[in-house]
């Protein structure tokens, strides 16, 4: 009778000592499901290693008051062996997807309260939402700029190449086939005066800008590291009051342009 009742006690108290060890925290976490010191386990021991990519509409939705089934359901299962009853620390390991394909791994705890509520939020590091969200900048390192003038590029008014025109641009893909290309965009860029519509003008700067793309694929430039943009009358390099005149058209001359840079292009992280 002794034995049993002590054994009876044993259990007891065993018991009560695996309850307390399941309900400590690495994190020191209070009753209100605070700490001030975060503590992060090594990702080495996760018993899953592999993490998983979250949900970001889901994570958004991680808030005080959830409770565990609600937190399960939106960020899955913790990937660490926390325990069994009261835990009061939950880990993840989160992979996230930037915007330039790369991807951004981070670690999440979530703290819950005395009544298994959840009320504190981390990552770790601390900063990991705003890298994801930290813009891709591209910086463009220009290597080669030439501007030739559209009156010796093209008939008036029109998008067809002249055979002064077709010269030209002989001579500028030869000049493109000597320089290293290799990661490397030609930027093709037409422009016109503020004479007629303006509308018509942006089609017209396209249109050009698209003919000499045209003859630098036929004379062996690949196509897809060309680029072409009309600009029409958006950015004028000189400035002639008045109306339509032969005078006024001489003077905006310089406006009317074709430019071919080859540019450089590296992503700033």
């Amino acid at each position: 009778m002794k034995y049993a009742k002590y054994a009876k006690l044993a259990l007891i108290v065993s018991g009560v000592v695996l309850l307390s060890a399941c309900t400590r925290s690495v994190s020191n976490v209070d009753s209100q499901g605070k700490t001030n010191s975060p503590i992060f386990p090594d990702a080495s021991h996760a018993v899953r290693s592999e993490g998983s990519f979250v949900n970001l509409d889901n994570l958004k939705q991680m808030r005080p008051g959830l409770s565990k089934a609600e937190v399960y359901e939106l960020i899955g299962t913790p990937h660490f062996d926390e325990g069994v009853f009261r835990v009061k620390e939950w880990d993840y390991i989160f992979h996230f997807t930037k915007p330039d394909n790369s991807v951004l791994t981070c670690q999440y705890k979530v703290l819950f309260d005395s009544n298994m509520k959840a009320q504190s939020f981390f990552f770790a590091p601390d900063d990991c939402l705003s890298k994801l969200n930290k813009p891709v900048v591209k910086v463009v390192a220009n290597t080669m700029h030439k501007e030739l003038s559209a009156e010796g590029l093209f008939s008036f008014g029109s998008p067809e190449l002249s055979a002064s025109g077709v010269s030209q641009v002989n001579d500028l893909a030869a000049d493109l086939k000597a320089e290293d290309l290799n990661g490397k965009h030609v930027v093709i860029s037409g422009y016109t005066d503020r004479i007629g519509n303006s509308v018509k003008n942006m089609q017209l700067s396209l249109a050009r800008a698209e003919s000499v793309k045209k003859m630098l694929i036929e004379k062996g430039i690949p196509a897809s590291i060309i680029e072409t943009q009309g600009l029409g009358d958006s950015a004028p390099r000189v400035v002639c009051p008045g109306k339509k005149s032969p005078a006024v058209i001489e003077c905006l001359a310089p406006n009317r342009r074709m430019t071919v840079d080859v540019v450089a292009i590296r992503t700033g992280k």
